[in-house]
């Protein structure tokens, strides 16, 4: 009898804890970059600790407008990639001084950034996590 009350009481406890889970909500990740959406300034691309290759690896959003990296191809910041942001980039390629245009994070704008702005142009920046994205300074809190 006592065993029973024993196995009936796990059984309540395991119960209770799964049902506690599931009001605990998830976490979502849509790019599996290791940052929950809500925080990641680059919803749709890798740019988190769980990246493989080493770049772009940190949130980096060089002119802190709230989008990471390798999602803002819009320089002039008026909410898309146009013709001034390809002119932008033109002018930057092999500058490491110019961070904001490169893309990819390997030191200076080069041909992949400047393929990657091609591919953007007339598409909308982003997306981001952050509530502040587009206001700059716009930092992860």
């Amino acid at each position: 009898m006592k065993r029973n009350w024993m196995i009936f009481g796990c059984a309540a406890l395991l119960a209770l804890g799964l049902s506690f889970g599931s009001f605990a909500g998830s976490i979502t990740d849509t790019d599996g970059d290791g940052v929950p959406d809500s925080f990641d300034n680059c919803r749709l691309r890798d740019n988190g600790p769980l990246q493989a290759t080493g770049a772009c690896n940190g949130q980096e959003d060089a002119n802190l407008d709230g989008y990471g990296q390798p999602c803002d191809f819009d320089y002039n910041n008026n909410g898309a990639a146009d013709a001034s942001d390809l002119t932008s980039m033109l002018g930057s390629l092999g500058n490491p001084a110019q961070t904001a245009q490169d893309n990819n994070c390997n030191g200076s704008p080069d041909a992949g950034d400047l393929t990657g702005v091609l591919g953007a142009l007339g598409s909308p920046v982003g997306p981001s996590g952050l509530a502040c994205a587009g206001t700059p300074p716009c930092v992860a809190q």
